[in-house]
C-alpha cells in the first residue's frame, strides 16, 4: 500500500467536499441540518442502531448532492448552452436529491418523534 497515494486521495476527497460546501447553497443547508440532527441525536440519546440509520440517511443526501453537482458541472463544461435534454438531466438529478432528502426527513421523523414526544411529556410533568 502506497501511503503517499492514499494521503493524496484523501486530500482530493476533502478538497472536493470543501468546494461543494463552499460553492453549493444546498450543501451548506445540508451541513446545518446534519449538525442539528446529530446534536438532537446526542441530546435525546437515541440508540446506536437508530443513530446508524440516521447517519446513513444523512450520507444518502450528501452523496446525491455530490453526484448532482458533479453531473451538473460536467454538463455545463461540455455544453454551456441551454438545451432541453440537458435541462431534463439536471431536473432529474435535482429530483433525485429531493427524493433522498424526503427519505432522510421521513427517517428522522420516524426515529426522533418518540424521543421528542417523551421529552415533551417529561417537561409537562
Amino acid at each position: 500500500m502506497d501511503l503517499r497515494k492514499l494521503r493524496h486521495s484523501f486530500g482530493y476527497a476533502m478538497a472536493g467536499l470543501y468546494r461543494l460546501i463552499r460553492d453549493e447553497q444546498n450543501a451548506r443547508i445540508h451541513v446545518i441540518i446534519t449538525a442539528l440532527t446529530f446534536i438532537a441525536a446526542f441530546v435525546l440519546k437515541i440508540n446506536h442502531i437508530e443513530a446508524a440509520i440516521v447517519f446513513m440517511a444523512v450520507i444518502l443526501v450528501f452523496g446525491m448532492e455530490i453526484i448532482n453537482t458533479a453531473i451538473e458541472d460536467l454538463i455545463d463544461h461540455l455544453h454551456p448552452d441551454e438545451h432541453a435534454t440537458i435541462a431534463r438531466i439536471k431536473d432529474a438529478m435535482s429530483g433525485a436529491v429531493f427524493i433522498s432528502a424526503i427519505i432522510a426527513g421521513t427517517v428522522g421523523v420516524m426515529i426522533f418523534y418518540p424521543y421528542v414526544s417523551d421529552a415533551i411529556q417529561t417537561l409537562r410533568s
